[in-house]
């Protein structure tokens, strides 16, 4: 039922001479994880670090599960499964790794979902969650439109990401109540991403063979995609600790977060390009994809959670001063 249901957006693609696709090519890049990070940082380094703490919870517990899950189902994309699926071939650059669930409406579902929910705390209007919440949907819709998803891909990917969305709103009351546990919380997340490369190493991945007698899916490749939420996780963990313990910038002063968002965007931006080109350096070198494509996600994170705010707090401060 579920190849068939993409057969008959397939074919809607193909009668209508695919007048959506660029619509749809839009939409399911706005569950992008490079795409929501940015928005993020909007939120978290300009408006209410309370409330970007929040998504970034929501966000990277949401990509460990997906790792983990991904690979103990190990479904295959639904061209693979089926050879008549032809998806969108422009959707297909970023479909990588195992199909179930969609790390795309997990993504939409945790940062734009938890937008909806948290609009208040950033001074946002109440229609602005109803088309928070069309917007993921749509999302997820894409992901089956443009064929690089079946609907049980997009549907439990809801149901994971709003879980984890409601988790974290009684979580994070808690550690408000109790700041010692933040300790806790640090350590509980870093064992479990080393917990995810250590399962995402040892474990056993199907081997199909094409016609031609290559591998269709490669475990090694499968398995890097969980390192790499594993090396979000870590990074983050990591970084939330270090800005809340020793850090702890504060939101109150709007020339401030003026300062920090303009210097967090042009640094996050040119960090990101770097740990990649670092990683494709080790790569090149012999080193595992795996693990140094963990390494670049820990350091991206990293600085984004924890290096913007170090760096910015004491110029940002001499900056206000020297205005006043």
């Amino acid at each position: 039922m579920d190849i068939n249901y993409l057969l008959a957006l397939q074919n809607l693609r193909d009668a209508t001479g695919g007048v959506l696709n660029g619509f749809m090519e839009f939409i399911t890049k706005l569950g992008e994880t490079s795409i929501v990070v940015f928005f993020i940082g909007l939120v978290y380094w300009g408006v209410n670090k309370k409330e970007g703490i929040f998504l970034m919870f929501s966000l990277y517990t949401n990509r460990i599960i997906n790792g983990f899950i991904k690979i103990t189902a190990c479904v295959y994309r639904p061209w693979i499964r089926d050879a008549r699926i032809t998806p969108v071939p422009e959707a297909m650059k970023d479909a990588t790794g195992y199909s179930f669930p969609s790390g795309h409406t997990t993504n939409a579902t945790s940062v734009w979902g938890g937008l909806a929910i948290k609009r208040k705390g950033i001074s946002l209007p109440k229609w602005f969650s109803v088309v928070m919440i069309i917007l993921v949907l749509l999302i997820a819709f894409s992901r089956n439109y443009l064929g690089v998803h079946t609907p049980q891909d997009v549907v439990v990917a809801l149901v994971i990401g709003a879980a984890v969305l409601f988790l974290m709103t009684k979580l994070m009351p808690i550690i408000d109540e109790h700041p010692n546990m933040d300790v806790w919380v640090m350590l509980g997340g870093v064992a479990l991403c080393a917990l995810l490369i250590l399962y995402a190493a040892v474990k056993s991945y199907p081997t199909d063979y094409a016609a031609d007698g290559s591998v269709i899916v490669e475990g090694s490749k499968m398995a890097a995609d969980s390192f790499k939420n594993a090396g979000m996780g870590i990074g983050f963990f990591i970084g939330w600790f270090i800005e809340r313990r020793f850090i702890n910038f504060s939101n109150d002063n709007n020339t401030e977060n003026i300062v920090r968002l303009i210097f967090g965007v042009l640094t996050y931006t040119v960090i990101d390009h770097f740990a990649g080109v670092g990683a494709d350096a080790l790569i090149a070198a012999g080193w595992s994809s795996g693990i140094t494509k963990a390494l670049a996600e820990f350091v991206r994170v990293l600085y984004f959670v924890a290096g913007v705010p170090a760096i910015i707090k004491p110029f940002s401060r001499f900056f206000v001063k020297k205005n006043d």
